[in-house]
């Protein structure tokens, strides 16, 4: 960890999208890693598209240019592309979303990185009971395979609005815990937010499943941008002895080199 980076209590990270027409050497991107190694951050999860077609040697080669590092393949871009739903109740769908995840597993145990399964779990349609047993049924399959252990998968819990499954931290830490192996869950502060009646008690309680969290403002701008308690969020993590990654996530107030100077400036006030 560098000077800069030193200067936040956690490793802070940023989600970026890469679209289908966009490329890692694009002159914005590298112009954003730039940013980011101005301002200290300790990496990024990317969302994209195409990842297939990117050798992973040759990303972790460019993000350590600007001191950065892969720290999670954000499935959600890839998925609501190809409709990918690890839950769906058509057998043929979910078997197709567990081959593309575990490509993506695949490509991020190359360089020590996690896959997040926000909206590859599937959508809010279906049969509660039989998606449930469609998602269980993946996750053992995961399991067997022996891909739950060549890389972190984190369960991110996604509201009611979004998602069928896993709403809350507790609705995730279920699928974790009956897998009785290495599967981890993912708060996000936007979903909890909608879904939780207390932020504080379900950290707490879960805290033993998740290395990593997502800022996100209630109105889904970047931290600072909204009205979520984050520094009361900050002083509870310190105080329960978190030690994971913080990462800043959601849509762009105005444009995004704007709103990572602002949000980087916000947290450093908080995360010190």
């Amino acid at each position: 960890m560098n000077k800069l980076q030193k200067q936040y209590a956690y490793p802070l990270c940023i989600q970026l999208t890469i679209g289908e027409c966009e490329s890692v050497y694009d002159p914005e991107f590298i112009s954003l890693l730039e940013l980011l190694q101005a301002h200290g951050f300790y990496g990024v999860e990317l969302n994209f598209i195409d990842f297939e077609n990117l050798p992973p040697y040759e990303l972790k080669s460019l993000l350590e240019r600007y001191d950065l590092r892969l720290t999670m393949v954000a499935s959600g871009a890839y998925a609501k592309l190809h409709s990918l739903s690890l839950s769906h109740e058509k057998e043929a769908v979910r078997f197709a979303s567990t081959e593309a995840l575990k490509k993506m597993i695949d490509f991020a145990s190359v360089i020590d990185a996690g896959v997040i399964c926000g909206l590859i779990k599937g959508d809010k349609m279906g049969e509660p009971d039989i998606c449930r047993m469609q998602m269980e049924k993946t996750i053992e399959e995961l399991k067997t395979s022996g891909y739950l252990d060549k890389a972190p998968v984190y369960i991110e819990a996604t509201n009611h609005y979004e998602a069928l499954l896993a709403n809350t931290l507790a609705d995730a830490a279920s699928f974790a815990v009956n897998a009785n192996g290495p599967l981890w869950i993912l708060p996000d502060t936007y979903h909890m937010n909608i879904e939780e009646k207390d932020i504080y008690a379900p950290l707490q309680k879960h805290q033993g499943l998740y290395h990593n969290i997502h800022l996100s403002d209630n109105n889904r701008y970047y931290p600072g941008f909204g009205s979520i308690d984050f520094p009361g969020i900050v002083r509870f993590l310190k105080t329960i002895g978190y030690e994971g990654t913080i990462t800043i996530e959601g849509r762009n107030y105005g444009t995004i080199s704007e709103d990572i100077k602002h949000s980087a400036h916000y947290l450093k006030t908080l995360l010190f």
